[in-house]
């Protein structure tokens, strides 16, 4: 847990609903001491009841709580949260970032515990790759511009260990080669594949192809036809199949984000029979391989 102990985010954990951790940013966030309700139900250290709710149910929210504006996300036994800025959306941008390697890291821990010993080189290398762009991004905010070339291929395989349910995705132009940074990419992939198995509807399929001198690497479901694709991209917007889960609407607004810190754009649209989201790569950070 001491890696908790500095963190700007709060973090508290709660197996069985009794509180067992709660690091120092969380008590300055809630107003309590650690040491008066460690062992104490959950709701004595957030004495608020839809702060509790999200930690039974799991999902992310903003809320005020006791006059600070709190984003907070809760899975598997902890809470997290971080005081938002008047201005939430880049804050939230990122802690939304975030989650991927935090959530990716307990989950290779877990497995790691029961692998077979052939397995265990491969989770902590991939352990490894997720602690450092969890570095990258709490460090500089951003992700590197120039890279060695490599294949979409690479990227898929990092999908899979990270999201499993990536595992009925189908792929198709894995040949082409790209100098977008990967931890860019990867985060774009993750993020459109995620929205595509949750909202969408099967079959959902990966698609790179050239269209001119730019490159677009799509995701597409089968799902019924969106009356304004560009609206989902607002920053909080969400679409009508997700009015049953939780979210924050954000997905869509960090693709485009990210897409443009390397002069990118994201898009969404419909293809023949399916709903299409993507982002142009732009002439020099892609090519294609002989066959």
């Amino acid at each position: 847990m001491k890696g908790w102990d500095r963190a700007i985010e709060g973090a508290i954990w709660f197996p069985g609903g009794r509180i067992r951790y709660l690091n120092p940013a969380a008590e300055a966030l809630l107003g309590v001491r650690a040491e008066r309700v460690l062992g104490a139900p959950l709701i004595h250290a957030l004495r608020d009841r839809r702060l509790l709710a999200l930690a039974k149910t799991g999902g992310e929210a903003e809320l005020w709580v006791r006059g600070r504006r709190l984003f907070a996300r809760a899975a598997e036994d902890w809470l997290y949260l971080l005081e938002l800025p008047s201005d939430s959306t880049e804050a939230a941008q990122l802690l939304h970032e975030l989650r991927t390697p935090v959530t990716a890291i307990r989950s290779l821990l877990q497995l790691f515990e029961t692998a077979a010993p052939e397995e265990q080189s491969e989770i902590l290398a991939t352990l490894q790759s997720e602690a450092e762009r969890l570095v990258r991004l709490v460090t500089s905010g951003g992700y590197a511009p120039e890279v060695p070339p490599y294949s979409l291929s690479a990227l898929k395989q990092r999908l899979l260990r990270i999201l499993p349910a990536a595992q009925k995705v189908a792929w198709e132009g894995e040949q082409v080669r790209l100098r977008v940074d990967p931890d860019a990419l990867f985060q774009i992939l993750l993020n459109l594949v995620e929205n595509a198995l949750i909202h969408g509807r099967p079959p959902v399929s990966v698609v790179a192809f050239p269209e001119g001198a730019t490159l677009l690497i799509e995701v597409r479901d089968a799902g019924p036809p969106i009356p304004d694709y560009e609206r989902l991209f607002a920053p909080g917007a969400r679409g009508p199949s997700a009015a049953q889960a939780r979210g924050t609407g954000l997905g869509l607004a960090i693709v485009r984000r990210i897409a443009r810190s390397f002069g990118g754009e994201a898009y969404g649209t419909r293809r023949e029979s399916t709903n299409a989201f993507g982002v142009r790569i732009p002439p020099g950070l892609w090519f294609l391989t002989s066959p």
